[in-house]
């Protein structure tokens, strides 16, 4: 009986998982650090200048290397916009010259830049309504 149950259980849980896979290749890591991906999944949030982990709709930090970066995640049907940095000296934070442009690499969805910040969530978002594979070409 035990057995009959979770098999009736699991068969749910799989047919009710809407999650589609999201692959996200950055091919242009220029020196080892730690990525920072922050997945946003509405314009408030994305735009707020709130970092923490809890207003994203999923984030990843994890050492990586030189070359090419690749991963495969899974997420909700639904509209999302992608920030990236590659922190070169673990600080967690994008460091920036005397004039504020970047000295370590950053990117978005869409490949979009801003205009004197990050750009809007309407430019850099896509919709994920099919298992997808992005590309992030960072700056």
């Amino acid at each position: 009986m035990k057995h009959l149950l979770f098999i009736i259980l699991s068969t749910i849980l799989l047919l009710n998982n809407n999650n589609l896979y999201l692959e996200i290749v950055i091919p242009n890591i220029k020196q080892d650090g730690i990525i920072y991906i922050a997945i946003y999944d509405n314009a408030d949030d994305y735009s707020s200048g709130d970092e923490s982990q809890d207003i994203m709709a999923y984030n990843i930090i994890e050492p990586v290397f030189r070359g090419v970066y690749s991963k495969k995640i899974s997420l909700k049907k639904g509209v999302y916009a992608i920030k990236v940095l590659v922190d070169n000296n673990d600080n967690g934070k994008i460091d920036v010259n005397f004039f504020g442009i970047p000295k370590e690499q950053f990117g978005f969805s869409n490949n979009v830049l801003g205009i004197l910040g990050v750009p809007k969530f309407e430019k850099a978002s896509f919709k994920l309504n099919s298992n997808k594979k992005i590309e992030i070409k960072l700056r």
